[in-house]
C-alpha cells in the first residue's frame, strides 16, 4: 500500500466518522495530542470487512460506552447492535465516497468484540482517528490492502453517489 494511498483513505473515514456521530447529535473533536487512551476505556468495537477489485481490508470502530448510549435511538438499546450498525453506516459512507472514485466495494456481515483488550498500534499510524466526546472516545481505523500499482484518487473522479447517507434504507 502506498503512503498516499494511505494517506487519502484515513482522511475519508475520519471525515466521514465526524460526520456520522453528527448525524446522531453527538460532536466528536480530533484527540489532542498527548492526551492518551486507555485501551480498557473501550466498551466495544465493530468490525466490517470488506473487499473490490482494487483493495480488501476492515474497517474497525471502538468507542467507550458513552458515545454509545448517546447515539443509539433505541428504546432498549443492544451496546452490541448499536455499535455493530455504526460500523455498518461508517462504511456505507466510505463506500459511497469511494464508488465516486471508481471503487465499488462489498461489504460482509459487521460483528461486535469487546474493546478491553482492544490497543490500536498508534504509532504504526493504523489508526485513522482518536476522537474524544463529552464523556467519552471513538477511535476508527481501516486496515487494508491494496493491489500492487492501484492509486486512490483523493476525490471523486465520477458522479456522486445516487442516495446522500441517511436518506434511504434498503432491506
Amino acid at each position: 500500500m502506498t503512503a498516499r494511498n494511505k494517506q487519502n483513505l484515513d482522511r475519508l473515514v475520519a471525515e466521514n466518522c465526524l460526520k456520522l456521530f453528527a448525524d446522531y447529535k453527538l460532536d466528536i473533536q480530533v484527540r489532542e495530542p498527548g492526551n492518551s487512551i486507555s485501551a480498557e476505556q473501550f466498551l466495544l468495537c465493530g468490525i466490517i470487512g470488506f473487499t473490490s477489485k482494487q483493495m480488501r481490508g476492515a474497517l474497525v470502530l471502538a468507542t467507550t460506552r458513552e458515545p454509545l448510549e448517546r447515539t443509539n435511538p433505541a428504546a432498549n438499546p443492544s451496546h452490541r447492535d448499536w455499535i455493530c450498525e455504526l460500523a455498518n453506516q461508517l462504511l456505507g459512507r466510505v463506500k459511497n465516497q469511494m464508488l465516486c472514485r471508481g471503487v465499488a466495494i462489498f461489504a460482509s456481515t459487521p460483528i461486535a468484540l469487546r474493546g478491553e483488550h482492544l490497543s490500536p498500534i498508534l504509532q504504526q499510524r493504523l489508526v485513522a482517528e482518536l476522537f474524544t466526546a463529552d464523556g467519552g472516545v471513538v477511535c476508527v481505523w481501516m486496515d487494508c490492502e491494496f493491489d500492487e500499482g492501484f492509486e486512490l484518487p483523493e476525490s471523486g473522479e465520477f458522479e456522486a453517489a445516487p442516495v446522500s447517507e441517511g436518506e434511504a434504507l434498503l432491506f
